[in-house]
């Protein structure tokens, strides 16, 4: 604990919380491995919160994805496996539900 102007005291942690070194891609068949070792036509389960490893297209499930990064665009987009509405960037994050992407070009370094 630390004493801060005006004596009052507030908490501080010992440690900064650590975040993941590596991501892990689930593959279809709930295998999982690094992000950066999915191949080229592989199928990854991706969650909420998880990055997806490479360009790819969705081929089942619907989620809300940030393509903040690569567009520029704020407003999160709805990407689901049947439409027009299917393909997915590399290294953009799935903010909630759940889809199956198939990759189409290779994975992106994490």
């Amino acid at each position: 604990m630390k004493l801060f102007s005006g004596g009052r005291k507030r908490a501080q942690p010992e440690t900064p919380p650590s975040a993941p070194t590596e991501t892990v891609a689930t593959l279809r068949n709930e295998r999982r491995k690094a992000a950066s070792q999915p191949a080229r036509r592989d199928a990854v389960a991706i969650e909420a919160g998880q990055l997806i490893p490479g360009d790819g297209k969705v081929i089942e499930g619907i989620a809300m994805v940030d393509e903040s990064a690569i567009t520029g665009e704020s407003a999160p987009v709805i990407r689901e496996s049947a439409g027009d509405r299917s393909a997915v960037t590399g290294g953009t994050q799935v903010l909630s539900g759940r889809i199956v992407v198939e990759l189409t070009g290779p994975a992106k370094p994490a």
